[in-house]
């Protein structure tokens, strides 16, 4: 008889076993958190561009975004290559290293140049012209699936309207953001994790909004 009653106990077990291990029921029984995100300014930011980026995460992800305490930018990421500005890839590694840990993901926002070195696909030679792609100015940069990324407004509001300029900022934060998430460029044209291919362009004809497949990707 007693072996009997266990089966019962036993399948009950092993079907919620099975349902934990699925990421939407885990999440729903509380099983596994969200992540929570924190916005890190560095340096005098304008309060308009923080609450943006914070409205325009939570709105894409659903996650919690809160804002950090303001820091200044660590000078070990400062260089004057070709201009005075700041290497993002030393910033994503500083926010990485310096991650409070109430939050699962840090967003860095910088009003300050920032740039890396572009290398030819496949391969650690500098790509052609060298003297431009040594110290290449870019909007943004995230480590994919990694804890960290950084997003510098300095390139996004010359010539154009306060309402471009934000939505600028808030398509960049939230495509670095899914870079952090897992994601990788995407070859869809309209999504929002396309690549930017050196170009503001590229991010003004964005939907916005990620294609289904990167969707499934984050869910």
């Amino acid at each position: 008889m007693k072996a009997i009653r266990w089966i019962p106990l036993l399948s009950l077990f092993s079907l919620f076993f099975i349902f934990a291990c699925s990421s939407d029921f885990a999440k729903d029984v509380g099983l596994v958190s969200e992540p929570k995100i924190g916005i890190l300014p560095f340096g005098n930011i304008d309060k308009g561009e923080i609450d943006s980026v914070q409205t325009a995460i939570y709105e894409m992800y659903d996650f919690e975004v809160v804002v950090l305490e303001q820091q200044e930018l660590p000078q070990m990421a400062y260089t004057e290559i070709r201009y005075p500005r700041y290497r993002a890839d030393s910033l994503v590694k500083w926010l990485t290293d310096h991650k409070p840990a109430e939050v699962d993901i840090v967003l860095g926002l910088t009003n300050q140049d920032i740039s890396i070195t572009k290398y030819k696909k496949g391969t650690k030679e500098i790509k052609d012209p060298e003297w431009m792609y040594k110290d290449f100015g870019i909007f943004g940069l995230g480590r994919v699936s990694g804890s960290a990324c950084v997003v510098s407004s300095n390139r996004l509001g010359k010539g154009v309207s306060k309402e471009v300029f934000y939505t600028r900022l808030c398509r960049i934060s939230c495509h670095e953001i899914g870079h952090v998430l897992g994601l990788h460029h995407c070859p869809e044209a309209n999504c929002l994790m396309n690549d930017a291919n050196e170009s503001i362009r590229t991010i003004d004809k964005s939907t916005g909004e990620l294609c289904e497949k990167c969707w499934n990707e984050v869910r």
